[in-house]
């Protein structure tokens, strides 16, 4: 594994003058990763035998930000993929299950998909996406910018709840970063909602917020992942 970024340096890099040097870092794990991902402050990724670890870091006395102790979480199912909000982190397991890990380190089923197979799951800030088998779009947590994309103003969801603008369209790949989200469906075109502050939407401007209404993007190229 290799990390780089305002932490690696304090937190996820293992060796070396973390003060002076600057760049990408090798983690020595020394086994097989076939999946990771990386939050404000968390690291998890998934061993070729279906174990998932966690990595935390914090803040020290000094003010930097120190790595804690690798964990194992413990998990009745072999887990397929992970990715990671700022500080809980999802599971994806290869039965199409789907489990979320707090600073307790125990996984918490989500039951909302316990009769629904789930195909990939994607984090941002403080919210999740999950694209079922189906090809279905499921959001939850924070909604502040619109993130969720459910279509109507408030503070988030405690439970997956399903896009319903986009129960038509056959949804392929998800993403999601910060406080957007995006769908690829399988024809090639690109959705998008949450914060475009910055234009982080890729829509040509930066009007705010883009939540109660899911856009398509107009590109001249078909994509096959986002």
């Amino acid at each position: 594994m290799f990390s780089w970024g305002e932490d690696c340096q304090r937190g996820f890099w293992l060796n070396g003058d973390s003060s002076t040097d600057r760049g990408v870092h090798h983690l020595n794990v020394g086994y097989n990763v076939t999946g990771l991902s990386a939050g404000g402050s968390v690291l998890a990724f998934v061993k070729s035998n279906g174990n998932a670890f966690i990595l935390r870091t914090y803040e020290g006395k000094d003010g930097n930000r120190v790595r804690g102790k690798q964990k194992f979480v413990k998990c009745k199912e072999k887990i397929e993929a992970v990715s990671c909000e700022d500080d809980v982190v999802t599971l994806l397991s290869e039965r199409g299950s789907v489990f979320c890990v707090d600073t307790t380190h125990t996984p918490r089923i989500l039951g909302a998909f316990s009769n629904i197979q789930v195909a990939q799951v994607a984090c941002g800030s403080q919210h999740s996406v999950a694209l079922t088998k189906e090809c279905q779009v499921y959001t939850w947590g924070l909604d502040s910018r619109g993130q969720l994309g459910l279509g109507k103003k408030g503070s988030g969801a405690r439970s997956p709840q399903q896009v319903r603008s986009l129960s038509s369209v056959p949804v392929v790949r998800i993403s999601a970063g910060g406080d957007q989200s995006f769908a690829l469906s399988v024809s090639g075109g690109v959705f998008c909602w949450g914060r475009n502050n910055c234009g982080q939407l890729g829509l040509g401007d930066t009007k705010g917020a883009v939540g109660n209404y899911l856009i398509k993007l107009s590109l001249t190229t078909t994509y096959s992942n986002v």
